[in-house]
């Protein structure tokens, strides 16, 4: 307690004073008593400190019976006693003082006191009060329950200056936010409260942490509590697998995320090609396992696949997993080098060509997948094998090659004064040099028996694609770089070939600069899709005989009595440049009717991540098989694909 100025003196005066009065007593009279009386308070002015009482002395001089309370004081005061009866005794009267509430600093505040004989008077207390934050917690526990992880809790500082306050010892599974702070007097701060149940064991979990601060009452413990259900979270990595057409095997995790432990199985819907590895098995509270899924694409034909499997556990959880398959069945005979041009030998049945890089002549046997070749000492412009089947001619610039197909040897290279533009090795010994000159050119004719050379007789020619006849007696030509174009009809039975005659049309009919002959030799197929008589009258010889439905020309053809069908490969559109397109039409030979389209099979060209790009096939050339069940396409893969083998020979069954 502060000391109280001058108090000491003040008491020592009233009981002075008392004493003198005692003495004179018997000397007063009535007619002498004191009609003023004064209110003595010691001391006028108190100072305190929060923490002390403080005590004040009351009197009336001069002495007499007097009735006292206090009339006002300051809210933080209490005066004890705060009312009375006084007389020749000084009253003491004790001040506590209470800093509740109030800020650090100094307060002032006026005490009144009023009394019955002497009036009133003030007295002023001076209080300081130094900070004192007092941290208070609500709710001091936090309770959480299923389906209510979060709750709000307050921290206020009801004491007097600020209260910096920090929370400790949290449970892992408990997040607060903020977690400290600084808060004024009077103020609090809003706490949210998060249980973070994932991975937590289900059952009652009980734990409690600490507020530090720099409260006067010290630090707060808060208990805490959570009830975690029971929680089923399987999960996988992979929910949508692809697999490129060179990927045969992926890897993914399934993951146990909740908090009990369950076993899992593999339902993959029958689809036999798809296995994973392992197939089922148990996964504790925050395990998991990789999964190793393999395609077997043994069965699997030219597709993409979409399928949707399922991954189940033992507490009614399932998920779904989808998966494409990117799958292609190479079903071509992918061959090296650039095809000039080919003929098929029905009599053995087998493809031939001549080739660019390497210059060769390969003979394909499509039933076994057999090949040979025989090497050519030029590049090849054009290819011709006789009709039974066991030789050969193949066109340079400058000379052709007589080759043995049975020994597969060149026999002879042949001079010829021209660049060889097409070629006809016929059954009566002779080969048959169709120029690239102008307009006014002539066939080289040459005997192989005698080595005889000479021209052909009658009207000259210009460029010319030609056919045999099936009688082995005539050559059909389709004339090139001429307006309007047409049909040419050559006889070759005496040796030399003789210019006969051309079509009865002239402009009439489209012709296209192309030509082949059906099998039996009766119906004559040009590029424009015209058909023509073939016939040894010349009356009815290369008459129109009907068209074949399409909308541009023709790049390939054959037809075949035992399929009853001609099979053709049109251009993929009208442009000059138009490259072949990538799909057989099929015609009966009864009124040539269109009888649908089989799509020829692409080229599959890596990308280099597993997967790869389809590029379209071009037909370039296509001949029935003897018996008319097979239908052999060389195709070509189209421009820009990158491809190493761009060529390929394509087998389909004839429908």
């Amino acid at each position: 307690m502060k000391r109280l100025k001058g108090i000491s003196f003040i008491y020592l005066s009233l009981i002075a004073v008392l004493i003198s009065v005692g003495c004179d007593k018997d000397n007063d009279s009535t007619d002498s008593l004191p009609t003023e009386y004064k209110i003595e308070i010691s001391p006028e002015e108190i100072l305190l400190d929060d923490d002390e009482t403080g005590l004040l002395y009351l009197s009336i001089q001069p002495q007499a019976e007097f009735q006292w309370n206090v009339s006002s004081k300051p809210d933080w005061l209490e005066v004890k006693p705060s009312s009375g009866t006084g007389n020749d005794q000084a009253i003491e009267i004790e001040l506590i003082p209470d800093h509740t509430g109030l800020n650090a600093g100094g307060h002032s505040g006026v005490i009144e006191i009023i009394t019955s004989i002497a009036g009133k008077k003030k007295i002023t207390v001076e209080l300081s009060v130094d900070a004192r934050p007092i941290a208070e917690v609500n709710p001091e526990e936090i309770i959480f329950s299923e389906g209510n992880l979060q709750k709000v809790m307050t921290v206020s500082n009801i004491g007097t200056g600020f209260l910096n306050w920090e929370f400790q010892s949290l449970p892992d599974w408990l997040q607060l936010h903020p977690q400290s702070g600084r808060t004024n007097d009077g103020n609090k701060a809003q706490i949210l409260a998060t249980a973070q149940i994932s991975g937590l064991e289900a059952g009652s979990w009980e734990d409690q942490f600490v507020l530090q601060s720099n409260s006067e009452g010290g630090d707060i413990n808060i208990n805490v509590s959570l009830e975690v259900p029971e929680v089923v979270i399987m999960t996988i990595t992979e929910p949508m697998i692809r697999f490129g057409y060179f990927e045969g095997e992926k890897s993914f995790f399934i993951k146990n995320e909740g908090n009990v432990e369950f076993n899992w199985d593999w339902d993959d819907n029958s689809n036999s090609f798809v296995s994973i590895d392992p197939a089922s098995g148990s996964l504790v509270k925050g395990d998991s396992i990789e999964i190793t899924m393999t395609i077997d694409r043994t069965e699997l034909t030219t597709d993409t696949y979409d399928l949707e499997v399922f991954i189940n556990n033992d507490k009614d959880k399932t998920i779904g997993m989808n998966i494409q398959i990117n799958h292609f069945d190479e079903e071509k005979w992918l061959i090296h080098g650039r095809i000039i041009d080919a003929e098929y030998n029905r009599n053995n049945d087998v493809l031939v060509v001549v080739s660019e890089s390497p210059y060769e002549l390969r003979v394909f046997d499509i039933s076994n997948n057999s090949v040979e070749s025989v090497a050519l000492n030029k590049l090849p412009t054009s290819l011709s094998v006789g009709l039974n089947g066991n030789h050969a001619v193949v066109g340079h610039d400058g000379s052709f090659s007589y080759i043995n197909l049975s020994t597969m040897e060149v026999e002879n290279n042949y001079e010829v004064s021209t660049n060889v533009f097409d070629i006809i090795l016929a059954p009566n010994n002779w080969v048959y040099v169709f120029p690239t000159g102008g307009v006014l050119d002539r066939i080289r004719c040459f005997n192989l028996s005698t080595g005889e050379k000479t021209l052909h007789t009658g009207s000259s020619i210009g460029l010319r694609r030609v056919r045999l006849h099936r009688s082995g007696r005539y050559i059909y030509g389709a004339t090139r770089g001429s307006s309007p174009g047409n049909f040419e009809k050559y006889d070759i039975s005496n040796g030399t070939a003789e210019y006969l005659y051309r079509s009865p049309y002239h402009g009439t009919y489209s012709f296209g600069g192309d030509i082949w002959i059906s099998d039996n030799g009766s119906r004559l197929f040009a590029k424009s899709r015209n058909i023509f008589n073939a016939s040894t009258l010349q009356n009815n010889d290369m008459t129109y005989n009907g068209e074949l439905v399409g909308v541009s020309n023709v790049k390939t053809l054959d037809h075949s009595s035992a399929a009853q069908s001609v099979y053709a490969i049109f251009y993929s559109d009208n442009s000059w440049n138009a490259p072949p397109g990538d799909e057989i039409r099929k015609y009966s030979n009864h009124s040539w009717v269109f009888q649908g389209t089989i799509e020829l099979p692409g080229f599959l060209i890596p990308d280099g991540t597993g997967d790869g790009n389809i590029f379209k096939s071009q037909g370039h050339f296509g001949f029935f098989n003897s018996n008319g069940t097979k239908f052999h396409v060389i195709v070509k893969v189209q421009e820009g694909s990158g491809a190493l083998n761009e060529w390929a020979i394509v087998s389909v069954d004839v429908e």
